[in-house]
């Protein structure tokens, strides 16, 4: 069997709110790595459709990235702490969550971390959900 080593990803989502999502991307300065908008199919073809509208910003990080290092390379790249917060304040989302995906299933070192004080404080600070993808 051929393990497929997976990327790792930190990313954070603006889920349900009112305005286009491309004014979340407007009022960040930054492209997101995908968007929704409520009503919309979820997919090309497919029936079903979106119950909220959601803005993606997701970076792909270096291999040998360390856990302490994924968010500030997020926020940095997203204009500050208090860039994110203004704009979270100006859009109100229902949901408001940071994603760390992780690659260890398939690494030969199950790898640990850690966030040092003010990168716990920074997620205070901008009231988002923190969440984690260990794949």
């Amino acid at each position: 069997m051929t393990a497929v080593m997976k990327r790792k990803v930190v990313s954070l989502t603006f889920r349900g709110f009112e305005i286009d999502p491309c004014q979340v991307e407007a009022l960040l300065g930054v492209s997101a790595s995908s968007v929704g908008r409520r009503g919309s199919p979820v997919k090309p073809g497919v029936e079903t459709v979106l119950l909220r509208s959601f803005a993606k910003f997701a970076i792909e990080l270096d291999a040998g990235c360390r856990l302490d290092e994924v968010v500030p390379s997020l926020l940095n790249r997203l204009g500050g702490v208090e860039k994110i917060s203004q704009v979270r304040d100006a859009v109100s989302p229902e949901f408001f969550e940071l994603d760390i995906t992780w690659p260890v299933k398939w690494s030969d070192e199950q790898e640990g971390g850690f966030f040092p004080t003010h990168v716990i404080a920074d997620l205070f600070h901008l009231k988002c959900a923190l969440s984690f993808g260990f794949v």
